[in-house]
C-alpha cells in the first residue's frame, strides 16, 4: 500500500527535502503544500489542501497546527493526522508522567488567578524571586516564559499580549536551567528516531547520541501511557546532570530536527498502514 505523505514545505523547510526524499525511497507519494499567500486562510482558496490526495487514501500529514487541525476535522484521509490535541494538554498527560517531569513542581490555575495568588505562588514555588509559565494548551500560545517578583506587572502584561482566554489553564513552576534538550519519535511504543535539538542552550540539530537521554526515554515509555500511536517525546538535562521530561507531543506538528528521516517513514507509514487496513476491514 502506498502511503501519502502531506508536508508543509513551508514550516518545515529546514528539512523538507530530506524528508520528501525518503518518502520517495521507500516507494510513497508526496504533495508539499505552502501556507497560500498573500496571507489567505485555507477557506480563502477552497480548502485547496484536500485536492493533495482522494478521500479514503491513507495519508499523513505533517505541517502547522491549523493545516493539522484541519486535516484532523475533516476525516477524509487515514490517518490523516498524528495529532489527538487533548492528550497533549499538561492537565491531561502529567496525570501519566508526573513523575518524570522537569517541572513536577507545579500547580495549574487560570491565567486571570495569578496576580491574586503572586504572592502565594512566589513564596511557594519561587526561585531567586522568580517563576516559570507556560500554557496548559499544546498550541503554543506562548512559550513557557519566566516572570519575576520585580517585573511582575510588565511580564503578566507581556503574557496577556497573546490574547488567549483569561480562564485558559496556565502551568506555574520554579525555574529551572536547562543544558540540552532531544526529541525522540515514538510509533507503535518504541522509539525509532531522535535527534538533539539543543546543547548547552544553543540550538543544533544532530542525532541523538546520549545514551543516558535515551535510556531516560525509553522509562517514561515504560510507564505504558501512549498519548496517540505516533507521537513525540521530549527529554532534557538540567544543570544539575539530571535527566527529566520536558514535554510530549503530537508527531504531525512536531519539527523532526535531526532525526533519521528514513527511519522515521518507515515506522510512521507503517502505523498508518496498519490504521487504514483496521477501517477498512
Amino acid at each position: 500500500m502506498t502511503v501519502g505523505w502531506l508536508i508543509d514545505a513551508g514550516v518545515f523547510d529546514a528539512y523538507h527535502d530530506e524528508l520528501a526524499a525518503a518518502v520517495t525511497r521507500q516507494g510513497h507519494a508526496v504533495v508539499s503544500v505552502n501556507r497560500p499567500n498573500p496571507p489567505y486562510e485555507w477557506d480563502d482558496t477552497g480548502f485547496s489542501y484536500r485536492k493533495a490526495f482522494p478521500a479514503g487514501s491513507c495519508v499523513i500529514a505533517h505541517a502547522d497546527i491549523d493545516l493539522i487541525t484541519r486535516v484532523a476535522d475533516d476525516n477524509i484521509w487515514t490517518p490523516g493526522a498524528f495529532a489527538t490535541v487533548p492528550n497533549f494538554f499538561c492537565s491531561h498527560y502529567y496525570a501519566h508522567f508526573g513523575r518524570f517531569l522537569l517541572n513536577r513542581d507545579y500547580v495549574m490555575l487560570p491565567f486571570a488567578e495569578i496576580p491574586r495568588c503572586r504572592d502565594f505562588l512566589f513564596d511557594t514555588l519561587g526561585r531567586d524571586d522568580r517563576l516559570f509559565v507556560r500554557p496548559d494548551s499544546p498550541l503554543k500560545i506562548f512559550t513557557g516564559l519566566t516572570i519575576s517578583r520585580s517585573s511582575f506587572e510588565k511580564d503578566y502584561e507581556f503574557m496577556g499580549f497573546y490574547e488567549f482566554p483569561t480562564e485558559s489553564l496556565v502551568v506555574v513552576s520554579s525555574p529551572k536551567t536547562i543544558a540540552s534538550e532531544w526529541r525522540y519519535v515514538v510509533a507503535d511504543g518504541r522509539i525509532v528516531a531522535g535527534s538533539q535539538y539543543i546543547d548547552g542552550g544553543n540550538e543544533v540539530s544532530l542525532p541523538a547520541m546520549d545514551a543516558s537521554a535515551f535510556e531516560f526515554a525509553q522509562s517514561v515509555l515504560a510507564a505504558g501511557y501512549q498519548p496517540d500511536p505516533v507521537w513525540v517525546l521530549d527529554v532534557c538535562r538540567s544543570d544539575d546532570g539530571g535527566y527529566h521530561l520536558l514535554e510530549v507531543g503530537g508527531f504531525s506538528f512536531a519539527s523532526l530536527y535531526g532525526c533519521d528521516k528514513d527511519a522515521v517513514v518507515k515506522a510512521v507509514s507503517a502505523v498508518a498502514k496498519s490504521m487504514h487496513s483496521s477501517k477498512r476491514g
